[in-house]
C-alpha cells in the first residue's frame, strides 16, 4: 500500500522536484498538488492523503490558518511542513505537526513522510541541534 501524499507549495519548480522524487519511491505517491492554501484545502478534502508536505512560508501567508484547516478537513492526514527556518520560536506553528529544514530535505524528507505516514514522530536533526544549542545557552545565564 503506497503513502499518499499531497505537495502544498507556491514554487512550481520544487513542487515538481517533490512529486519527481517522492513518485519515484515504491512505497509513495503523490496524489495532489497546490499553489495556496485555499487549493490545499480543496485538494486535501478530495484527495484524503495520508501526508501532506506543505512549505510553511506560502506567498498567500496564513501558514496558522492552512494547518489549522487541514486539520479539521482531515484530523489523520499528517502534516510534514518545509522550512527554512530553524529557530524554535518561529517553528511553534501548530502541534502534531513535523517539521523538515529545507537545508537538510534531501537526506531528511522521505524519512519525515515514511515516519508520520506510520503516526510516529520525526525530529529534523538541524532542529533538533538548534533546541539543543537554546538550552545550552538558556542554562548558562
Amino acid at each position: 500500500m503506497s503513502i499518499r501524499v499531497f505537495v502544498a507549495n507556491d514554487h512550481g519548480i520544487l513542487r515538481g522536484a517533490l512529486r519527481a522524487v517522492i513518485d519515484m519511491q515504491q512505497d509513495m505517491e503523490v496524489v495532489g498538488e497546490a499553489v495556496t492554501g485555499s487549493d490545499a484545502e480543496i485538494g486535501i478534502n478530495d484527495t484524503q492523503p495520508d501526508v501532506v508536505l506543505m512549505d510553511i512560508s506560502m506567498a498567500n501567508g496564513g501558514e496558522r490558518d492552512i494547518v489549522a484547516a487541514m486539520k479539521r478537513i482531515r484530523s489523520s492526514t499528517r502534516i510534514v511542513v518545509l522550512t527554512f527556518q530553524e529557530k524554535l520560536g518561529y517553528i511553534g506553528v501548530a502541534r502534531s505537526v513535523e517539521y523538515v529544514s529545507k537545508r537538510v530535505m534531501n537526506t531528511e524528507l522521505l524519512s519525515a513522510i515514511r515516519a508520520v505516514a506510520q503516526e510516529r514522530t520525526f525530529t529534523d536533526a538541524s532542529i533538533e541541534r538548534e533546541s539543543a544549542q537554546r538550552s545550552a545557552r538558556t542554562s548558562q545565564n
